[in-house]
């Protein structure tokens, strides 16, 4: 296992605490407000939550575990940040033999950083309010592409293109 593959575990084993723990308090929230008779409150409240999760379960569909992973943190501390996240990528991404064909072990790292640059530019806009990111996975020629753009209602803030290229 890599230094990377390393990290990514201990995040993920973060972010699963992490999201636990919101897990349990979105029940509190929902409960107290079906206590209280505020049914209408709650429905509210469980169509906005499950909203967010799902671009994560978008994540569980792509078999390569730690582009999944790498992804997953990505759009799990930007939604942290107040930023909600879309992601698109093509439907063979989806298939484990499409990976076989076209995962390269040195991505992992390229990956990784350029997301943790990405999250160092949101570190920026942390006082900014309705910010939304799209990230897009690409197949190119000459490797695996990923696209992260962040903006508010008016303006891009962040578009960065990153291609991962195989040795």
């Amino acid at each position: 296992m890599s230094e990377v593959e390393r990290v990514l575990l201990s995040e993920l084993l973060q972010w699963y605490r992490l999201q636990r723990h919101d897990y349990m308090n979105h029940w509190q929230v929902i409960m107290g407000n079906l206590q209280l008779q505020r049914s209408e409150e709650a429905l509210k409240y469980m169509r906005e939550t499950a909203s967010r999760s799902l671009e994560e379960q978008k994540i569980g569909q792509i078999p390569e575990p730690c582009l999944a992973a790498i992804m997953l943190g990505l759009i799990i501390r930007l939604n942290q940040k107040g930023i909600m996240v879309s992601i698109d990528f093509p439907e063979e991404m989806k298939q484990k033999e499409f990976w076989m064909d076209h995962w390269r072990e040195e991505y992992v790292a390229g990956l990784y950083g350029y997301t943790k640059e990405c999250l160092e530019a949101a570190e920026k806009w942390g006082e900014l309010d309705n910010l939304s990111a799209e990230i897009y996975l690409f197949d190119e020629p000459a490797g695996l592409a990923c696209q992260l753009i962040v903006s508010d209602e008016e303006t891009v803030l962040w578009d960065k293109l990153q291609t991962f290229k195989s040795s």
